[in-house]
């Protein structure tokens, strides 16, 4: 149970940066700010990424998980880890780790969309395992080119992430956040 909760703790800026992509559209003056990403470019004849892969997601999902990040760093020295390597990191640590993990995070979910479109899959249409994993692999893979994670923490999170990931967006749907359920 212990290696679940640090699995999780540690991925709090992935999760945060996922979510609160989605959850600017419901901030008073920023929701309307939906530049995409790809400035309405395509490549070879379709969309390089679609509308809803915005700046305003980018900018405040990839903020908020920097801000997890700081809290995080401010509950580590009350918490015993026993798999996450946090005693006597400073707090640039927890900003730039959870830069990494969330920027990370959001750059996966675009490249995701980038093959999505190139197979003619919709936006919002379902891509398992793709829709579930993509945030996870880039926030993971941007974090360890920083340092590495705890192999057993990985691998925790690519089996719970899928189901967390489903429930997060029925909730989302019922919330009328998305339009889709999965």
């Amino acid at each position: 149970m212990e290696i679940l909760l640090e699995s999780l703790y540690f991925a709090v800026p992935l999760y945060i940066a996922n979510s609160f992509a989605t959850l600017t559209l419901t901030i008073p003056y920023i929701k309307n700010w939906d530049t995409p990403i790809d400035l309405g470019k395509s490549f070879k004849g379709k969309r390089i990424l679609g509308n809803g892969k915005t700046f305003r997601g980018l900018l405040f999902g990839t903020l908020f998980a920097v801000l997890s990040g700081i809290f995080q760093y401010y509950l580590s020295g009350r918490i015993n880890f026993t798999y996450l390597d946090y005693k006597d990191k400073q707090l640039s640590f927890f900003i730039l780790s959870s830069f990494l993990l969330g920027f990370g995070a959001l750059i996966g979910d675009m490249v995701k969309s980038f093959f999505k479109r190139r197979i003619d899959i919709k936006r919002g249409q379902p891509w398992p395992p793709f829709d579930q994993l993509d945030f996870l692999t880039g926030g993971i893979l941007l974090y360890s080119l920083y340092t590495i994670p705890n192999f057993k923490i990985v691998l925790i999170l690519y089996i719970v992430t899928p189901v967390g990931h489903l429930v997060s967006n029925i909730v989302a749907y019922y919330l009328k956040l998305k339009d889709v359920w999965w």
